[in-house]
């Protein structure tokens, strides 16, 4: 685990730093000088492209992470690279033609309940562009084991961006509209300089002769654009229908609550990009043992890592939206029920890198194309009947039976399973602080509440973390940092 804590350690503090950037952009800038209606449309826009990148990108991010390992001669490796870079076309320019050949009937489609939306479908297609091949060139670095520059750039970079342009909306230098405008060249920007990256780390010499094979590759490929856009869909394809069911302000004040929950899954983000490259090579190596290892640990550190922030966000959730307006109060169970999904999501540790990584794709895959289409029956029931609410709780239940699916596949399959008596023990002590500190606040200003709240619910986690001794790794930084 020493190369995974490490540069985990260096992605999670990324990660962080690009959380701090997007609370910003949600909770401050984006709301009061975008307003409700071009907030939500900047969540519209990016939900929907990330809902079309795997598509774009032709899965081919992934299936350079799974083949890489494999090519061992100079020439071989260099043919693989070249095409993966060409590949993607083989769907972009065709989706290109048929928005140029259908665009007004598109543009009606999505401007159906919200007129804003209707010219803004080329922005939707060149950012899912842009999207799909920073993945690759990210991608590209990670089989090298270098992952901390293209975080940066994915957390961080987008994210201060936008920070500097909302600025300039702020003392009305550009407008709302060109805001949204921005977006295509700040993607485009992250993906130019990620490319720089990516060839600093290795540039191949150009080729596009035969690679062996190439029919596996393309299958995998195949495969990876299915189980993108379904990963995408659960958590993105609420916000694409809200629009189409509610008004768009409601994407607006959506986004918030998701955003305060997506914090509890910075620990998984930062550790998954490296944990995918090693899986990877595991795999290829025959070693069975490492990748039940790193399975089993890197759940336990991200439960409790995770579930320390999902402490700190869920109980102190109700002084948070005291600092915002009224509206945006109904964001409050959207954030419970999306902390359910993320920490959920981190209790499987390096399931994801198991599935893309070995055989066993194939059936989760299906399974995941059958839980997207229960996800979307669930919005157009829900979303009507309980607003956002609705659209939170199908998006949980969507994905938590995937997520759980998935796992009990893995152990089906290969008799491995991520959780040990430490990884129960720190689910319960999870479930045990919330019942103790949910209900407990204090009668001053809330920003005085949470950190006063933030600070007592801390000291004794960490606390209580360090003497059960539930993890060897997490115990020794605190040695190191709090002796």
């Amino acid at each position: 685990m020493g190369i995974v804590i490490k540069q985990s350690g260096w992605n999670i503090g990324v990660t962080v730093l690009g959380f701090i950037f997007g609370a910003v952009n949600t909770v401050l800038l984006g709301p009061t000088f975008l307003g409700d209606d071009y907030f939500g449309l900047m969540g519209y826009v990016l939900s929907a492209a990330f809902l079309f990148f795997p598509l774009m990108s032709f899965g081919i991010n992934n299936t350079l992470v799974k083949f890489y390992s494999k090519y061992d001669d100079k020439n071989e490796r260099d043919a693989f690279l070249t095409q993966m870079l060409l590949w993607p076309l083989i769907i972009i320019i065709p989706a290109f033609l048929i928005i140029y050949a259908f665009y007004d009937p598109i543009r009606l489609y999505i401007a159906n309940t919200n007129e804003i939306t209707r010219d803004f479908v080329w922005h939707i297609a060149i950012i899912a562009v842009f999207q799909a091949y920073f993945e690759i060139f990210y991608a590209w670095t990670k089989v090298h084991m270098k992952t901390v520059g293209g975080n940066f750039l994915k957390e961080v970079f987008y994210r201060a961006s936008s920070t500097v342009m909302l600025l300039l909306v702020m003392i009305e230098v550009i407008t709302p509209v060109q805001f949204i405008h921005s977006l295509v060249i700040i993607y485009a920007l992250r993906v130019f300089i990620m490319k720089i990256v990516a060839l600093k780390t290795y540039t191949p010499r150009w080729q596009l002769g035969k690679i062996k094979a190439s029919g596996d590759l393309l299958h995998y490929s195949f495969l990876m654009i299915l189980a993108g856009s379904v990963g995408t869909a659960l958590l993105d394809l609420d916000k694409f229908m809200i629009n189409d069911l509610m008004i768009i302000d409601n994407i607006a004040w959506y986004n918030v609550g998701v955003f305060i929950a997506t914090v509890i899954a910075v620990p998984a983000r930062g550790m998954a990009q490296i944990m995918h490259p090693l899986t990877a090579g595991h795999f290829n190596r025959g070693e069975m043992v490492e990748v039940e290892r790193l399975y089993k640990r890197s759940s336990l550190n991200l439960s409790i890592i995770a579930g320390f922030l999902v402490l700190i966000i869920v109980c102190n959730v109700n002084e948070f939206y005291e600092l915002m307006r009224p509206e945006y109060r109904v964001g409050v169970p959207v954030v419970m029920l999306i902390a359910v999904v993320k920490y959920s999501e981190s209790l499987l540790g390096s399931n994801n890198a198991i599935l893309y990584n070995s055989d066993l794709y194939r059936v989760t895959l299906w399974l995941g194309l059958l839980l997207a289409v229960v996800a979307i029956l669930l919005n157009m029931w829900l979303i009507p009947i309980y607003g956002l609410m609705g659209a939170a709780i199908s998006t949980c239940v969507a994905y938590v039976m995937y997520a759980f699916a998935k796992a009990y596949y893995v152990y089906h399959k290969l008799k491995i399973h991520p959780w040990t008596s430490q990884t129960t023990l720190s689910v319960g002590l999870i479930l045990i602080f919330i019942v103790v500190f949910y209900f407990w606040d204090f009668n001053w200003h809330p920003v005085v509440n949470i950190a006063l709240k933030s600070l007592i619910l801390s000291l004794t986690y960490l606390y209580v973390v360090r003497n059960l001794r539930l993890s060897k790794e997490i115990n020794t930084l605190l040695k190191k940092y709090l002796p």
